[in-house]
């Protein structure tokens, strides 16, 4: 995606909630390093992310420190759903000796809500001492710049490790209309800006937040507010992958319209730019990309 590889980009690596990397072409290139995913806690997940550890990861370019993702909202039942005794052992028997061989582990990527919290207490605690994360993996849905500062220092000054916020949006999933079912009301397009400008200064800011990735790049936003997208709408109709304004903000990128998947190249910066669901003519892929110091 040629809009997230301007030579101002921001964007490093990204990931795609998988242990295979998006396909790479003479004409169709990926240049950001992959960062690798064991999705769930259960032979679905097992089996495929064995293959492709064996197959190093399909000959992906890997992140300098060959940073491995864990389970994907353990916590959550929509989810990938685990109870800590579930992905205790599947830690000790798949991403455990992981750290053994040269890579570096991120935790489950859980909610950053109370439940989130309890879970990875109790994950540690089925642990035993046999898991050992080298960073914290956390999701972030809120409308408060106060929310995101009191809940990553709670869980820097909890679990004493460095943080990935692996999902991130201005988004109201706490408030429900009781009438309709539905989330109460989510932020004016404004409110995002000053929400993302706010946030991610004071993420910057911080040696222990090391990377974090914004939901999203992608036309179809899966139920989050559409006005958090990174792209254009006028181009959804031909998945050009154009950066609108956000967009743009976001990665420190011209707004170029896509010509391949996706590209992009390494940058100084630290500031992680996700590319969450992005849908093309062709695929439909979900990657996220990243930006670091």
């Amino acid at each position: 995606m040629t809009g997230f590889e301007s030579p101002n980009t921001t964007i490093t690596s990204y990931y795609n909630w998988s242990p295979d990397p998006v396909s790479s072409t003479s004409t169709d290139p990926v240049d950001f390093p992959f960062i690798p995913m064991l999705w769930g806690c259960n032979s679905t997940y097992f089996a495929p992310f064995e293959a492709a550890l064996n197959a190093s990861f399909a000959g992906a370019n890997l992140t300098g420190q060959r940073e491995v993702l864990g389970f994907n909202e353990p916590e959550q039942a929509e989810q990938s759903d685990c109870t800590p005794q579930q992905a205790a052992d599947a830690w000790m028997t798949y991403l455990e000796p992981l750290r053994s061989q040269g890579y570096r582990l991120g935790s489950p990527a859980v909610t950053t809500g109370s439940t989130g919290n309890t879970w990875l207490l109790d994950w540690y605690a089925a642990c035993n001492g046999g898991c050992n994360p080298d960073f914290l993996a956390l999701h972030w849905y809120d409308m408060s710049y106060d929310n995101l500062v009191n809940t990553l220092d709670s869980f820097h000054t909890t679990f004493n490790l460095p943080i990935w916020i692996t999902e991130m949006a201005v988004q109201n999933f706490t408030t429900v209309n009781s009438s309709t079912t539905a989330y109460g009301a989510q932020a004016t397009y404004s409110e995002i800006v000053d929400i993302m400008n706010a946030t991610m200064a004071y993420m910057d800011a911080q040696d222990w937040v090391e990377r974090y990735f914004w939901f999203g790049a992608m036309y179809d936003m899966q139920g989050v507010n559409p006005l958090d997208s990174l792209f254009l709408s006028s181009g959804e109709s031909r998945r050009t992958g154009g950066l609108n304004e956000l967009g743009v903000m976001y990665a420190g990128s011209n707004g170029t319209l896509a010509t391949a998947r996706w590209a992009g190249t390494s940058g100084a910066s630290r500031r992680t730019g996700r590319v969450t669901g992005l849908l093309w003519t062709v695929l439909a892929l979900m990657i996220m990309l990243d930006v670091t110091k």
